[in-house]
């Protein structure tokens, strides 16, 4: 692993774990075992390294793009949203920490949420071609639909663990239901 990519990885583990303040430079430099002149040499500073590390963070839990023509609606977004829910959980510490940090660092909140624009476009560009095949209704926003889902999977995701009565299912079954419920929002199999 490269130095540089070293220094991303350590900075992300103490950032989910110490927050903004927290994370200092001899903290990332002693944890990556180089000094501190290599953090500066390789990222300018401190906010830099931070900025960059939560870009890589955001666009490693996006989701596989959904297929280009949608088929079985009900498997291929379940799936998809299955994966999402796992790249989520598994960064659920840094979410949690970035989410407390936006107000005091309001320009971590556009590079945070990178990878949920992507996904949300890709979610709404699938819907729109499946509603022109005519596999959804005719009524019903994508782009509500869409945040909608994202943001019932996002909630599971990140506080399955802490908030235990919100989460009385496995999550396959929360995702699978929250495919359903934004399915059948969608009008699945009315002809359009």
């Amino acid at each position: 692993m490269s130095t540089r990519d070293a220094l991303l990885e350590v900075t992300a583990r103490l950032f989910a774990d110490h927050g903004w303040r927290g994370t200092t430079t001899r903290r990332i430099a002693e944890a990556a075992g180089v000094n501190e002149v290599t953090v500066f040499r390789t990222f300018g500073s401190k906010d830099a390294l931070l900025m960059e590390s939560i870009r890589v963070q955001s666009a490693a839990a996006m989701p596989d793009v959904l297929p280009a023509e949608p088929g079985d609606l009900r498997s291929e977004l379940t799936a998809w949203g299955m994966a999402h829910h796992a790249r989520l959980h598994e960064r659920r510490s840094m979410i949690r920490t970035c989410l407390a940090e936006f107000e005091e660092h309001p320009e971590l909140g556009p590079v945070a949420c990178e990878g949920a624009e992507v996904t949300i476009a890709d979610s709404i560009r699938y819907l729109g071609e499946a509603r022109r095949r005519g596999l959804l209704g005719p009524e019903g926003s994508l782009e509500a639909a869409t945040v909608m889902l994202m943001n019932a999977i996002f909630l599971d995701a990140i506080t399955r663990d802490v908030v235990p009565g919100c989460a009385p299912v496995p999550a396959e079954d929360a995702v699978a239901g929250f495919v359903d419920l934004t399915l059948r929002a969608l009008g699945a199999g009315v002809a359009a």
